[in-house]
């Protein structure tokens, strides 16, 4: 993979353990999907058009939702009295401040007071910088120039918003310029702090009905895919391709959850104490879908699973049970055949 070669010949590996054996044939599987170019199948998303309706119109996207409305209103109110005021020249792209507030809400782009604060500092350094290449360099060529070097750092500065903030106002200011506006350095900034501004206001204000609905969300469909494997491996299916869907399926929803759970914990805390609890509840199921791979690997060797490997599932049935109830979660039961 790092070579972005083929595999070439594999040795036959020869195990006596039935998780070793799980273990040469993931590996074996995923060498074998790699070399032949099919790493698309291992990405295998059960998602339907009902899926995709909860996301939107669940917990998570309504208060998403509701957020990103409020903050498109207050920045277009502010902008249009500054533009009426033609205060510090914000009128002339007075666009800008509710783009930048709107694009500031995304929830993947961290916790809310870092990328606010990232955010506000790499448009003031990407200004500076600006102003001062702007000083020394010829017009238009050096712009141009400056246009090309910042759109050739764009890829490096991905590794922080802030780094990523500066070299895309140096590029956005740079063709403004171009363009004949030479005043956008201070609007610039001053749209952007106002952008910051409201959408930390925002972010704190109270909402209706529970709050941290986003990572209930995902802990949610963590928990409806791990019922789905769990189900499945109970029932002793046969179709290992089925099963190896639903496994995916549920640890990378379970990843998910974890990174929204992970991003929740760094707000401040008069955001972070609203999904308290979550990330026990989250360990909890991922000892739950771990037992579950564990009682599979089980079942493709010998065809049927032991009363231990139901015990095991059930005590963590159990104890996720009482962990999921205050959160609002979907109940995993196990099925009745058992």
């Amino acid at each position: 993979m790092r070579d972005n070669t083929h595999t070439g010949p594999l040795p036959a590996p020869n195990r006596s353990a039935p998780a070793l054996r799980a273990l040469d044939d993931a590996l074996l599987h995923a060498a074998d999907a790699f070399d032949q170019a099919e790493g698309s199948d291992l990405h295998t998303r059960r998602r339907t058009a009902t899926d995709l309706f909860r996301t939107a119109f669940g917990a998570g996207g309504r208060e998403y939702g509701i957020r990103v409305a409020l903050c498109f209103g207050a920045s277009v109110a502010v902008a249009q009295a500054l533009h009426q005021a033609r205060w510090y020249g914000l009128h002339e792209h007075w666009y800008w401040l509710p783009a930048t507030a709107v694009f500031l809400v995304k929830p993947d782009l961290g916790p809310l007071a870092s990328r606010a604060l990232s955010r506000a500092a790499g448009t003031v350094l990407g200004a500076l910088v600006f102003a001062g290449f702007a000083a020394v360099l010829p017009r238009p060529e050096g712009l141009v120039a400056l246009v090309a070097l910042s759109g050739a750092l764009i890829p490096v500065a991905t590794r922080h918003f802030a780094a990523q903030t500066a070299v895309v106002t140096v590029l956005v200011l740079s063709l403004v310029m171009v363009g004949g506006e030479p005043q956008a350095s201070a609007s610039r900034i001053g749209e952007t702090l106002l952008a910051c501004a409201i959408v930390l206001i925002v972010g704190h204000l109270p909402m209706p009905g529970k709050r941290g609905g986003g990572v209930r969300a995902r802990l949610a469909a963590a928990g409806g895919a791990a019922h789905d494997y769990l189900v499945h491996v109970l029932n002793e299916s046969d179709d290992r391709a089925e099963r190896w869907t639903l496994r995916r399926e549920a640890y990378r929803t379970l990843a998910e959850a974890r990174g929204a759970i992970a991003v929740s914990a760094a707000e401040l805390p008069a955001l972070a104490r609203h999904t308290e609890g979550t990330d026990e509840v989250a360990a909890v199921l991922e000892r739950l879908v771990d037992t579950t791979t564990a009682c599979a690997v089980h079942l493709d060797d010998t065809g049927h699973l032991t009363p231990r490997h139901i015990q095991q599932l059930t005590d963590l049935l159990e104890e996720f049970e009482r962990g999921r109830g205050r959160l609002g979660l979907r109940a995993i039961e196990l099925p009745i055949a058992v």
